[in-house]
């Protein structure tokens, strides 16, 4: 390990031995935000020459170079400042170019200085050569001329294709260097924040030119990827807080590479695979805790003193099981990872049971549930009385399990780890001396103990009270569920369908508008005039079921009068089908019959919406979910 402390100016040298940092493809893209710029930029217009800005961790092959020969250090912790600062060196080369003509009469001397400024700053983003030796890389050809990037970002997320835009737009670079719709991403928009931010004046930009050069660094390199990530952490004080995953990810490359005598790009392609199972983060970070919880039941699996996986300790977990055996934890992992992509499906229009129930779980909300059934899916088939329909009838149950828990809030939060590992451990003691399985006992397994539901009645009160207040997300789904089991053939529009940009064409509705500020129209309808009243009515009864549906266009009917939302009737074409617009839009909800006043109703055809009729809606949509949702023991003698 070699370390020094270079300024800025002294690490992106402009005489001899050029030294270059390239992010490699493994690390993460580029994450500073709004908050890091303009903290950086306060850093060094309050501070003195000489800022500290922290350390940088570079991998040196330490080949030994040849004249003119450029070295290309693998940054492997600095990235985020190192491409802020380069970003902020091009703002800088942008608004001095731009003063160039005020030099046009001023002292020779002073426009020879502010050229030689501007040089710099070229020298300092790219360095460009008509040849090459053998032995060089890291480069990219403009014309006959190689490139190399003093400060090379990330490619992930269009970064270097970004990058490469700016340096062209500066004229830097010369050739088809144009990135689509990089003004939509973090490292155009940190050179617009910079090209705003920084002053006008020229005495201003050379006095930032200057601070930005001067400031200092521990510089640290090592010769392999397994060094650098022991230190990864540990010295990454200046940026983005590294997530679980990135550390695990860093001591697991490292490891592979030092363990397995695999090179770091092939470990980086293995890595890779595992997130095509688990792309998203929150998904990731779920299934490392999930998989020890699920297996540590296991005498060899569990580690002494972990109890359980929390987010606190699942890094001290993994480390022990990488350094025992770091490709063979991987290989388990990746053959889990498999497994659990059943799990996190979102394809609404499979037609197996097993697919629907899980897509039905993932929209409740029931991924606790994922420890449990990771272990359940990974027995063998024989291990159960008959698979398929154990298999079917236990996830049936868990929807009702946990639709019923997310609106009671019951069991808490806390326990439902320790829930999901206790029927594990129970299912283990059954499998002893070849028994089997079968869906009826695993009902009973997490039926008993902590994992008991609430009672029947606590479940119905919830679902009376004002459930969009409480859980909007449980409130929906439900609405969505009364729309299914009560459609007709003609109108069964996709509830769960999405836009381009990821979000739900149809919403919840409240038919009383939910707004503090009731309309007119409406204070008349719900009180006959009596303002107090009316917001006593809103207060009590805006949130519950029997004042929701579901709407397209949410923002068409918002605070509309009553008869205006039930007569509009407008179709809007949305993701290739149509939708109605308005309560008589043949929407099954908006069909639902209920009581008033001894006459049959619904909300298509009810001549006035007050607290009586949404009191009859919602009593009758409530006994409808206690029907489609109650286990086998409850009594539903209360109903109407």
């Amino acid at each position: 390990m070699n370390a020094t402390d270079p300024t800025l100016a002294n690490i992106l040298q402009t005489q001899g031995n050029l030294e270059h940092y390239h992010v490699p493809k493994y690390q993460r893209e580029y994450t500073w935000g709004l908050g890091e710029w303009e903290q950086l930029l306060a850093d060094i217009e309050e501070n003195n020459i000489g800022y500290f800005m922290g350390s940088i961790i570079c991998i040196d092959d330490n080949i030994e170079l040849g004249p003119g020969e450029s070295r290309i250090f693998e940054l492997v912790d600095g990235q985020q400042r190192l491409t802020t600062l380069s970003l902020l060196l091009m703002s800088i080369y942008k608004k001095l170019k731009k003063s160039e003509k005020f030099y046009e009469d001023q002292d020779e001397e002073e426009l020879d200085e502010h050229k030689l400024r501007i040089n710099s700053i070229r020298k300092q983003l790219v360095h460009k050569k008509t040849q090459i030796n053998s032995t060089e890389r890291g480069y990219f050809k403009e014309g006959n001329k190689y490139c190399f990037l003093r400060v090379q970002p990330s490619t992930q997320n269009a970064n270097f294709d970004d990058y490469l835009h700016i340096l062209n737009e500066l004229d830097l670079l010369k050739g088809d260097f144009n990135s689509r719709f990089c003004g939509l991403r973090r490292i155009y928009k940190t050179f617009k924040f910079f090209c705003k931010q920084i002053p006008d004046s020229i005495n201003e930009l050379n006095e930032l030119f200057d601070k930005v050069n001067s400031l200092k660094f521990v510089h640290i390199s090592v010769s392999s990827s397994s060094d650098a990530f022991t230190l990864f952490e540990s010295l990454n004080n200046r940026g983005v807080p590294l997530s679980v995953m990135d550390i695990i990810k860093n001591k697991m490359l490292g490891s592979l590479e030092k363990q397995s005598q695999m090179n770091i790009d092939s470990a980086y392609e293995k890595w890779q695979s595992l997130l095509v199972y688990l792309p998203e983060y929150q998904d990731q970070e779920r299934f490392l805790r999930q998989y020890y919880n699920a297996f540590k039941i296991y005498p060899d699996f569990r580690i002494d003193r972990f109890q359980k996986a929390t987010k606190s300790n699942l890094v001290k977990i993994y480390e022990k099981y990488i350094k025992k055996d770091a490709e063979t934890i991987f290989n388990e992992l990746l053959t889990k990872a498999k497994l659990y992509t059943k799990f996190i499906v979102t394809d609404s229009e499979a037609d197996s049971k097993e697919t629907k129930s899980l897509v039905e779980l993932q929209r409740i909300g029931a991924s606790p549930s994922y420890t449990l059934l990771i272990y359940l899916y990974s027995l063998e088939h024989d291990k159960f009385e008959n698979y398929d329909e154990s298999k079917n009838e236990f996830l049936q149950f868990l929807t009702k399990y946990y639709l019923r828990r997310n609106i009671t809030d019951y069991p808490n939060t806390r326990d439902l780890d320790a829930i999901n590992m206790e029927v594990i451990e129970e299912c283990e003691n059954h499998l002893k001396n070849d028994n089997k399985l079968n869906g009826e006992l695993l009902k009973q397994f997490v039926l008993k103990g902590r994992g008991k539901p609430s009672e029947i009645s606590y479940f119905k009160e919830c679902l009376e009270d004002n459930l969009f207040r409480k859980n909007s997300n449980m409130a929906r789904y439900v609405l969505t569920k009364i729309d299914e089991i009560t459609h007709s053939r003609e109108y069964k529009p996709k509830l769960w369908q999405r836009n381009d940009k990821g979000l739900l064409v149809w919403t919840v509705e409240h038919i009383l508008p939910q707004g503090s500020n009731i309309p007119n129209a409406w204070i008349e309808m719900i009180s006959g005039g009596d303002r107090e009243k009316a917001y006593n009515i809103h207060e009590k009864c805006v949130h519950s079921l029997g004042n929701l549906t579901l709407s397209g266009y949410n923002s068409q009917l918002y605070n509309a009068s009553f008869d205006k939302k039930q007569s509009l009737q407008e179709k809007r074409r949305i993701l290739g089908y149509e939708i109605n617009i308005g309560y008589k839009n043949g929407l099954a909800l908006n069909n639902l019959k209920f009581q008033v006043n001894g006459k049959s109703e619904s909300l298509a055809t009810i001549k006035e919406w007050n607290e009586g009729a949404i009191k009859a809606r919602n009593d009758k949509m409530v006994d409808i979910l206690l029907n489609l949702f109650a286990f086998e023991n409850d009594e539903l003698h209360f109903l109407n």
